[in-house]
């Protein structure tokens, strides 16, 4: 499938692919700054804000890049399938790469300073809420190896790095990837042409925009546990 075209209808599929991952980041962005706000009134986690704030400022901008791509309106550029492909997939796991460092800072830095620091678990992120962060993100980054793998892409620059690390650990425990419930471990099929490809990622798009709105809803329940513990505090 290197040479085949992307016609209108796989174009707009891509686009929603890319809409749902800026709704993905936007979840975090919006539940960062809210947490922001309320480290703002704790003097001992000025250090700890200002990472946040670093992140969200690059996750800022990787949204701005989602927001500016049109494939839907591309007319005489490059129609390639694999190459647009190529070239989105590797944007997602630039995402994905900032994710895995936030959602670790999250839930296990972050979370341990604020504990050592303030006393108690006000500030942090509770265990359902990392349950989610957890869940959607694996359902994105199997996403992401979708795009790539089911259209037999191979190259150092579209692998995911949590997927490679998960398979060396199966290999080394002798489990075996066919028969198993770890989504990073499940096989991938490739698909048999372009329109195959439409539809499963049409599929997969309405998946992850369940996954992002169950998610956003933990971040909003976070955000407003946070709000009534502050202001309790006044």
């Amino acid at each position: 499938m290197n040479n085949v075209a992307a016609d209108e209808t796989v174009l707009k599929s891509l686009q929603v692919a890319a809409q749902t991952y800026s709704n993905y980041i936007s979840a975090y962005i919006d539940v960062l700054n809210k947490y922001i706000g309320h480290q703002r009134r704790v003097s001992t986690l000025r250090f700890e804000r200002a990472t946040l704030i670093k992140f969200v400022k690059k996750l800022r901008f990787f949204n701005e890049y989602l927001y500016t791509l049109d494939y839907v309106e591309i007319e005489s550029g490059d129609k390639n399938l694999v190459r647009i492909v190529t070239s989105l997939a590797s944007f997602f796991i630039r995402c994905l790469e900032m994710l895995d460092l936030l959602n670790y800072y999250l839930t296990q830095s972050l979370k341990n300073e604020t504990i050592s620091k303030t006393l108690n678990k006000d500030l942090t992120v509770s265990e359902d809420c990392i349950a989610y962060i957890e869940d959607t993100y694996r359902h994105f980054v199997k996403f992401t190896q979708w795009m790539v793998e089911s259209l037999n892409l191979k190259s150092a620059d579209l692998s995911v790095e949590i997927v490679q690390f998960a398979r060396k650990c199966a290999k080394e425990d002798g489990l075996n990837t066919e028969d198993t419930e770890e989504i990073l471990l499940q096989e991938i099929n490739l698909v048999s042409d372009v329109d195959e490809y439409q539809e499963l990622l049409d599929e997969w798009c309405r998946l992850l925009t369940e996954k992002y709105m169950t998610l956003n809803a933990a971040f909003e329940n976070e955000a407003t546990y946070w709000s009534e513990v502050f202001d309790h505090r006044k």
